[in-house]
């Protein structure tokens, strides 16, 4: 079992259930949400407050297997992901939006 201590995720119950949890100060609601949901075709999957600063995110096997922490890495490596993306949008999205906008303008309006 490892330590939420020094890692933000670890297996319980026996290896029946993983742990991850993310801090709200890098993750978003939107972010859990999306990757939680993501998971769902294998996974059963709550997420609920950990103390004032953190989201717990537990998870285990819909078939009963154990969890391997690989596993709770890669849904880790997704949380990282989903939030750059996040992100981005925030940051970029505006640009984006004019950019398309004006690339499927037609020419009569780009002479104006």
């Amino acid at each position: 079992m490892g330590d939420h201590q020094t890692s933000p995720f670890f297996t319980k119950d026996d290896g029946k259930k993983g742990v991850i949890i993310a801090s709200k100060d890098f993750f978003e609601r939107d972010c859990v949400l999306t990757v939680a949901n993501n998971y769902s075709d294998s996974y059963w999957a709550s997420v609920q407050p950990s103390g004032e600063r953190d989201v717990e995110i537990t998870v285990s096997t819909k078939d009963g297997s154990l969890i391997a922490v690989e596993c709770l890495k890669s849904m880790m490596n997704d949380l990282i992901d989903q939030q750059v993306r996040l992100d981005l949008i925030k940051e970029f999205g505006e640009i984006r939006k004019t950019i398309v906008s004006y690339a499927f303008s037609s020419v009569e309006k780009r002479d104006v």
